[in-house]
């Protein structure tokens, strides 16, 4: 499934399918999931917003982060109803594709630490925690997959 990138006229649907995706998850964490209670005019200013659609619908929402020494995957969503279509797996795919065409030798993340089945997932496909991050109101759990690694 090709991705395109997203423009300003695509926010209304990014931001529904964020809530869709990211609001189970806020009876885990017992607070707003960062993702979605974002800005999304300044995220599409600041990061690479991509899409995945499919029969005239958006599926899935990939947020990337680069900075010179850094690339993070700051935010996956699949919409509800793409469930079971494996979007995740092309979309952590392409993550760490677009982190080695930029010049990066590895992807960060982080998510919530009561998110087990999600770190669970994460580390399936190589990432490894790293840190973590107490905030006033959540702790989250700092990841990184080093793609020379996974290049072999």
């Amino acid at each position: 499934m090709p991705l395109r990138r997203a423009s300003s006229h695509d926010i209304p649907a990014i931001v529904a399918l964020t809530e869709a995706a990211y609001l189970p998850n806020e009876s885990i964490i017992g607070v707003p999931s960062l993702p979605r209670i974002a800005d999304y005019r300044q995220v599409l200013a600041e990061h690479e917003v991509w899409l995945a659609e499919s029969d005239g619908a958006l599926d899935a929402v990939l947020v990337l982060e680069e900075e010179p020494a850094k690339f993070t995957l700051w935010s996956i969503a699949v919409a509800p109803a793409a469930t079971g279509k494996k979007l995740g797996s092309m979309l952590m795919d392409f993550t760490e594709e677009r982190a080695r065409a930029l010049g990066h030798d590895a992807v960060h993340l982080y998510t919530h630490a009561r998110l087990s089945d999600r770190i669970g997932w994460y580390e399936r496909l190589g990432y490894q925690i790293t840190h973590y991050e107490d905030l006033p109101d959540r702790r989250l759990v700092h990841m990184r997959k080093s793609l020379q690694e996974s290049a072999k």
